[in-house]
């Protein structure tokens, strides 16, 4: 099943997906990652434009930003998209580093806020986050950047902290002393069972607050604490937030942390196309409003 979560109400474009009916090419196409993605012309992807501000927001969660813009794939650089959608899946599971030592939890964390799969410079100890220049716009004076800077860093290093303390071993862990945010954060994701993985790679995809976050099996080795943890911070806890989309893929609907608001059965990919990618479709809104974030404020 694919669920589509919009915070201001709670709806979905929910799918049942058979062997070989397209759910790989929809994400892919979600992702920017299908070749397709660059001649469907009704397919917009999420998009940065160029710094609005250069003062805060006075929300604590939306300190200097971007504005959100809808483009096609062929305008945005795939490097630039990564740090737009966060994505939990199988294939991600299974590709991401573990080269011993490999990086520690809060390296890969942080890494959530490039979309990249290398530690970020500056992010070597716990606690630290090192924001690169290129991100921080070309328009500003030497003090404005470094003003800037301080902020997002803030902002970012909170936002670690955040995830970590929601979905880290005190939300889910049954031993009678479980490790500490701080303890958690500087072990080294090799050294991880399977669930503290996929858990901590559900963290990289909350943690930047993308436009888009697609949960594809997530749950797959969680045990029962990680998933009420994590069905608590989706729902109850802040995990997503307002103009952020969530698309949620799952064989058993009980698993969707939301309630259901439609549901169509995917078959076949000719029933792919026809559901989310024809524009003549009663459907046909529903690929797009994925992408409705044009009103939205980028969230370092």
């Amino acid at each position: 099943m694919v669920g589509t979560y919009f915070p201001v109400e709670f709806w979905f474009a929910s799918l049942v997906p058979l062997t070989g009916s397209g759910k790989t090419t929809l994400l892919s196409l979600l992702t920017g990652d299908h070749p397709q993605s660059y001649t469907q012309a009704h397919l917009h992807l999420p998009s940065l434009s160029p710094a609005s501000s250069s003062s805060p927001s006075s929300s604590s969660t939306t300190h200097p930003y971007h504005t959100h813009t809808l483009h096609p794939r062929k305008r945005t650089p795939t490097a630039h998209l990564r740090t737009l959608i966060g994505v939990v899946s199988p294939e991600l599971f299974d590709a991401f580093p573990r080269r011993h030592p490999g990086m520690t939890v809060w390296e890969a964390v942080v890494t959530g806020f490039g979309g990249g799969f290398v530690p970020l410079k500056g992010s070597e100890r716990v606690g630290e986050i090192r924001v690169a220049d290129e991100e921080l716009g070309f328009e500003l004076s030497d003090v404005e950047k470094e003003q800037r800077r301080r902020e997002v860093e803030k902002w970012r290093i909170a936002r670690c902290w955040d995830v970590l303390s929601a979905l880290g071993p005190r939300a889910w862990s049954t031993s009678g002393t479980p490790e500490t945010e701080r303890q958690f954060a500087a072990r080294r994701f090799t050294a991880l069972s399977p669930g503290e993985q996929r858990i901590v790679l559900l963290m990289r995809a909350l943690v930047s607050r993308p436009p888009l976050v697609l949960l594809d099996e997530v749950w797959s080795g969680m045990d029962e604490g990680m998933i009420c943890a994590m069905r608590r911070y989706l729902t109850q806890g802040g995990g997503v937030g307002e103009g952020q989309a969530v698309v949620v893929i799952t064989h058993w609907d009980e698993e969707v942390p939301w309630v259901v608001y439609s549901q169509h059965s995917l078959s076949s990919p000719t029933a792919l196309h026809r559901s989310l990618l024809s524009i003549p479709d009663s459907t046909s809104n529903d690929l797009e409003r994925v992408f409705s974030c044009t009103r939205t404020k980028r969230i370092w």
